[in-house]
């Protein structure tokens, strides 16, 4: 089924009269050659939190939608990263947050987010999230008990504890410690070695590609 497209002015604080459902984007891509659904069978847990109330705005913002999608590109990397965990510790898993994100979730996002110190945590939709096109995921790992490694910080957390880039810093304060960061290190590490890209902002976070290679070769999912 063909995504509808979002007209060409749009209010800014409000979801584009003519954008596509979640739904009309999740039959589009299940029925597209260029995104994989993925899962256990590709051994990887799926925990969609915008499927939930479990996510900072406190509501489900996907209705139905519960499948984890990519784009082709970005899902063999993520088996790649799935292998590279397996060698070190075969009980681990990694655990799927949020993968393809259609931009109309994205726009219920931003509307949270606008004018507010959380704001640069959120990719304006107007130019689109890499969610967006399938190319960006947010992942952890989960124990052999299928518990979520101490990453120092929940998914979502919007404060400089969740952020690489101030990792030494915290943990010569004491608000992090080695376990956590050796953690996050484990989950960069094999993202990383995958060929994914980490955000200094964000410790869940991969890009598959960079930001500018995708939206100038890559559809975006309404």
């Amino acid at each position: 089924m063909r995504i509808l497209s979002i007209i060409c002015l749009v209010l800014v604080f409000a979801v584009p009269v003519g954008a596509a459902t979640v739904e009309e984007s999740v039959r589009f891509v299940s029925s597209s050659p260029d995104y994989v659904e993925l899962g256990p069978t590709d051994g990887v847990a799926v925990d969609l939190r915008y499927a939930t109330v479990n996510n900072f705005t406190g509501q489900n913002l996907y209705g139905e939608f519960d499948s984890a999608f990519l784009h082709g590109i970005a899902a063999a990397k993520l088996r790649d990263a799935v292998a590279r965990l397996r060698r070190i510790n075969p009980e681990y898993q990694l655990v799927i947050f949020d993968a393809l994100r259609p931009r109309s979730v994205q726009w219920q996002l931003w509307e949270k987010v606008v004018g507010t110190d959380q704001q640069k945590y959120v990719a304006n939709p107007k130019g689109g999230s890499i969610h967006n096109y399938g190319f960006a995921v947010d992942i952890s790992i989960l124990d052999g008990a299928g518990r979520e490694l101490d990453m120092g910080t929940p998914f979502d957390d919007f404060t400089p504890l969740a952020q690489p880039r101030y990792e030494e810093k915290f943990l010569k304060e004491g608000r992090l410690t080695e376990a956590q960061i050796a953690n996050r290190r484990l989950l960069r590490r094999v993202m990383e070695e995958a060929g994914f890209s980490s955000l200094r902002l964000e410790w869940w976070h991969f890009n598959a590609l960079p930001r500018a290679e995708v939206k100038a070769n890559y559809k975006i999912i309404e």
